[in-house]
């Protein structure tokens, strides 16, 4: 299976969102309803900036491998695609987690969605999802066509 570069730094960067963030999302869901207080920052910001020196290690590597690939209009094309079903998820979410805040009284007995720990969380799960939709959508034009 032969890969362009687009296509390769799309599915180096679907990898690292998903084993970063997923490790990090599983181990805050899993002790979610046991530990109710905000997250810690330090912990985030370390992981924010493991996963950007990752992806630059990564992104490094693909541009040494393949030195001078220009943008054409079908990579802008793919990139806007797939930029609005990536917004368009995201929006939707959104909606739902204000409505969720307004309706907070319905949502008692589930302890994760009234702490702002559990909404921090749900919030960034929203936001990685929405990237792993874009990066999804992005490998499935350039391997399927526009």
């Amino acid at each position: 299976m032969d890969m362009s570069y687009k296509e390769k730094s799309l599915l180096a960067s679907l990898g690292a969102t998903l084993l970063f963030f997923g490790w990090y999302l599983y181990g805050a869901f899993s002790s979610l309803p046991l530990n109710p207080e905000l997250p810690g920052f330090i912990e985030v910001i370390i992981l924010v900036v493991g996963f950007i020196i990752l992806e630059a290690i990564i992104q490094s590597f693909l541009a040494i491998k393949n030195k001078s690939q220009l943008e054409d209009e079908r990579d802008k094309l793919i990139e806007k695609t797939s930029s609005r079903y990536s917004y368009g998820f995201l929006a939707v979410c959104i909606w739902v987690s204000m409505v969720q805040i307004l309706l907070d009284a319905r949502f008692d007995n589930h302890l994760m969605l009234t702490t702002p720990y559990g909404m921090f969380h749900f919030l960034l799960l929203f936001f990685v999802l929405a990237e792993v939709i874009r990066f999804g959508t992005q490998l499935y034009h350039y391997r399927k066509g526009v």
